[in-house]
């Protein structure tokens, strides 16, 4: 009777050895997937150009009509903005169509004695602030503005309100994109946290399932030693 009793106490034993053993490889399998993928995240860190529209500017103008010249020069900016020994180039290139585009305007809206020495000069300090492809992208976008000034007629714009207009709208959507990138750095960091924190559990689960993996085999060994 306490042979059957003591076989049957092991048996039980073991069979919820087994269970928990199960349990935690699996359990160590799910934290350990849980833990890399928090670990190896990644945060985007890097800002877009940002896109401003002369129509928030004049609303009763439409600004949908770029030139197929200034879609060119755009496209080309565009395409070497990657090519950061085409950087000076491209630079020059877009400030040289802004004062194309200032250029065609009425002289009752801006003062042309030594405008482009003027323009390269405002350029170089509106954009000093910024990192080398946001340069390149404050100019590609003041630009475009201006030609799309050119186009629909800008005879009534004040030229400096304008310019301060854009530097405006750009510093507003590149801070608005720091900000973004700092809470998604932020937030990274307190997922790899909670990813060093789920790999210490599945380590401990680890320990768990050697453990019930020992017992089982220490109950295999008493069987067959009984017999």
């Amino acid at each position: 009777m306490q042979r059957f009793i003591e076989r049957g106490f092991f048996a039980i034993v073991q069979k919820i050895s087994l269970t928990f053993a199960i349990v935690a490889f699996i359990a160590v399998i799910v934290f350990a997937y849980i833990s890399y993928e928090n670990i190896m995240a990644e945060a985007n860190d890097e800002i877009e150009p940002p896109i401003i529209k002369l129509a928030d500017y004049q609303n009763p103008i439409s600004a949908e009509n770029d030139s197929p010249e200034a879609q060119k020069i755009q496209k080309s900016l565009t395409e070497n903005n990657q090519d950061n020994s085409k950087f000076d180039q491209a630079f020059e290139q877009s400030v040289d169509q802004i004062v194309k585009n200032l250029s065609q305007l009425p002289d009752e809206v801006i003062n042309k004695d030594g405008i482009e020495q003027k323009i390269k000069i405002l350029i170089k300090i509106k954009t000093n602030p910024y990192k080398q492809d946001l340069q390149l992208s404050y100019a590609q976008s003041l630009a475009k503005l201006t030609r799309q000034l050119v186009n629909v007629g800008g005879d009534k714009t004040n030229i400096d309100d304008f310019i301060r207009w854009h530097d405006k709208e750009f510093a507003f959507q590149v801070e608005q994109q720091t900000q973004a990138n700092l809470a998604e750095m932020n937030n990274l960091q307190n997922q790899r946290a909670t990813g060093y924190m789920t790999l210490g559990m599945a380590f401990a689960l680890l320990g768990i399932f050697i453990m019930f993996v020992m017992m089982l085999v220490m109950f295999r060994i008493e069987q067959n030693t009984r017999r």
